[in-house]
């Protein structure tokens, strides 16, 4: 391989990346990532102070940013929020699908209005924004769809029942796109993070039991740092992974 090509394979500029729920966590950072390879990025929150001081927060690195604020389970403000990316960027050539609503809760104890609450936000609402991105990208014939899945995907612990149902799902989303959008130069792949060390999982960081059981589990012995997924996402979203769908 020639240096050229080395220093070219993660390039990112002049493209235009969508991240949502990247205000903060895991998104925050693959936003940052994504920006730090040339990449125009836009930061998606619920509410619009979020997403504007997240996008703030990244232009003041020297990133290119732009921001949009909506909840991903209201359809009308999903297609309002893709035709201004329409209008301002007229391409969309990376999605990130990251958003998502864990409840850890027996069966039991999660009544019928919160199991459609996080089975709406985690697997239709990902569909919906997933259409809504192989429009735009389409245009250009080219598009990366990532979507962050979780290793609750695979494995299921008691007391945590609906969102490893959510992420298996996911999982089977992520095929159908790859199989469906492959021929149109639209390539969709998942990523299922295990231990990390993020906001949402503070109180689980803190407590010396869950410490020592996450270190039977993972032979690294360590939680993993929000920065870490950076390097699977930057990967799939570039040149270097053409052919992985």
């Amino acid at each position: 391989m020639t240096e050229t090509c080395q220093n070219t394979l993660f390039d990112l500029r002049n493209q235009v990346a969508f991240v949502t729920g990247s205000t903060r966590g895991l998104g925050y950072e693959i936003a940052r990532g994504l920006g730090q390879a040339g990449a125009t990025v836009i930061v998606h929150g619920r509410d619009e102070s979020s997403a504007q001081a997240a996008s703030r927060k990244l232009q003041a690195q020297g990133l290119a940013t732009a921001w949009v604020a909506f909840d991903l389970d209201d359809r009308e403000a999903c297609q309002r929020a893709f035709e201004q990316i329409r209008d301002s960027h007229q391409r969309l050539d990376i999605l990130v699908n990251n958003a998502s609503i864990r409840m850890r809760r027996r069966l039991q104890d999660i009544d019928a209005m919160e199991l459609e609450a996080i089975t709406r936000t985690n697997i239709l609402s990902t569909i919906e924004i997933s259409r809504a991105a192989v429009s735009l990208m389409k245009l250009n014939h080219y598009g990366r769809i990532i979507t962050i899945s979780s290793i609750a995907g695979q494995i299921v612990r008691f007391g945590d029942f609906i969102y490893p149902v959510t992420k298996q799902a996911l999982n089977t989303v992520t095929r159908s796109l790859a199989v469906e959008f492959g021929r149109d130069g639209i390539l969709s792949n998942a990523i299922a993070p295990g231990t990390f060390a993020t906001q949402f999982n503070q109180a689980l960081i803190e407590n010396p039991d869950n410490i020592a059981k996450m270190q039977e589990r993972n032979p690294l012995q360590r939680w993993g740092n929000p920065v870490e997924i950076v390097g699977p996402v930057l990967f799939l979203a570039s040149a270097a992974a053409s052919y992985v769908n």
